[in-house]
């Protein structure tokens, strides 16, 4: 769909992990490509959301979101790879009440503009044409789908209020209508 942010094939991500410097970034990069939160849920993120009293991260992130109509949580599992850079992260900074703090900010957090700005150096670096922090979330939402996972599972996790909310953000691949058609076996 024109205007809308590329998605990362997996080639790519691995680049973007390569290029990026610090364990700060990489679970920046790490969170939006494993759970689809937006880039102004991942830095609003407390620590406490994904690590417990004693250290150890969680098995989900619960992602609590605004609607017009209340109050929605989505839970998302933590993938594996996802915890191995949460735990490299943890080891090697402080934590208190927010997983990316900063003193420069009056919320006490990097903002989401400081976000963006970090991805969008990564993206940079690799050349990667009509990315933005937001084809973090496009790659986790379209690959899930391209896997077979179903749609309302997907909606769960992506906080979408609707499917049809939920299929704007989908990439079509010509070679997935190919696939589909050879699928069938009458």
């Amino acid at each position: 769909m024109a205007g809308q942010a590329a998605i990362l094939k997996d080639k790519d991500i691995q680049n973007i992990f390569q290029v990026i410097p610090s364990a700060r970034n990489k679970l920046l990069f790490a969170i939006g490509i494993y759970t689809g939160l937006r880039i102004g849920e991942i830095v609003r993120l407390e620590t406490d959301q994904v690590v417990t009293e004693n250290g150890t991260v969680r098995n989900k992130l619960t992602v609590k979101r605004l609607k017009k109509r209340g109050t929605v949580y989505s839970d998302i599992p933590i993938h594996p790879k996802l915890r191995s850079h949460i735990r490299e992260y943890v080891t090697s900074t402080t934590l208190g009440t927010w997983l990316f703090p900063s003193n420069r900010s009056a919320s006490g957090h990097i903002e989401r503009v400081q976000g963006h700005y970090i991805m969008r150096s990564a993206f940079d670096a690799l050349r990667l044409d009509g990315t933005s922090t937001h084809s973090m979330r496009r790659t986790f939402l379209t690959t899930l789908s391209r896997m077979g996972v179903p749609l309302r599972t997907v909606q769960e996790m992506s906080g979408h209020s609707s499917l049809s909310q939920l299929q704007a953000y989908l990439a079509v691949d010509p070679e997935d209508t190919r696939d589909a058609v050879h699928r069938l076996r009458y």
